[in-house]
């Protein structure tokens, strides 16, 4: 995906600040990021385009209404495996493709079909887990660098209880924060629905380490 240019261009910039500041509940925070940054040009496309159906685009950029509601899921196991089930159905229709010039897109959408990459996939299933009910807030694009200089990449966070998982589609299973360091990624960047601004992650992130949520089991989405 091409976002190395705009990350370029955009990290050591002040963060755009939405007017009136914060919006409610949405502005908690997870430990391990912290500071703003200006949102990607990609981004700022995505909410022209697709405001009016993503309650998570700021009114600045395109949304259509302030944000409202929980920034945290409390299904804990059931809310994550169908997030994972949801997740997986848009990574096995995906025709993969990597964009000549970067375009977020909902796939599936009146004038796409199902070619994208990683940052459609994340869009997509944001927006097809927003239609069975789930809280916007607790739904966050995420930027990573993947290990071995292999570029950046985009993954889904889903805030839970007892801190993030995150959806990946180079893995099949939900990984904690913890199993991605390990595997030599370095998270980079994080969404906050409803604002203008995102949020950088720290250099020591995760600064505390968070509780991992239970592991999804394979049985999980043959009961879906």
């Amino acid at each position: 995906m091409l976002l190395l240019a705009a990350l370029g261009a955009n990290m050591p910039m002040a963060a755009q600040a939405a007017p009136g500041g914060a919006i409610g509940a949405v502005t908690e925070t997870v430990t391990g990021w912290e500071g703003e940054m200006a949102p990607l040009p990609q981004y700022q496309a995505y909410c022209r385009t697709y405001g009016g159906r993503d309650p998570g685009c700021a009114v600045e950029l395109g949304g259509t209404a302030p944000l409202v509601g929980p920034t945290r899921l409390t299904g804990k196991q059931k809310s994550l495996s169908m997030a994972l089930h949801v997740h997986r159905q848009v990574v096995d229709d995906l025709i993969y493709r990597e964009d000549a010039e970067d375009v977020w897109q909902i796939l599936g959408s009146i004038g796409t079909g199902m070619e994208g990459d990683c940052d459609d996939v994340v869009m997509t299933t944001i927006a097809r887990l927003v239609r069975r009910g789930y809280p916007r807030g607790a739904l966050r694009a995420t930027i990573v660098q993947l290990p071995a200089d292999g570029g950046y990449h985009l993954i889904l966070a889903i805030r839970l209880g007892n801190g993030e998982m995150y959806l990946d589609d180079r893995h099949r299973w939900p990984k904690s924060a913890a199993d991605l360091q390990a595997l030599g990624y370095r998270f980079v960047a994080q969404e906050v629905p409803g604002q203008v601004s995102w949020v950088r992650a720290l250099p020591d992130f995760p600064a505390v380490p968070l509780t991992p949520a239970p592991q999804v089991a394979d049985r999980n989405l043959s009961e879906q």
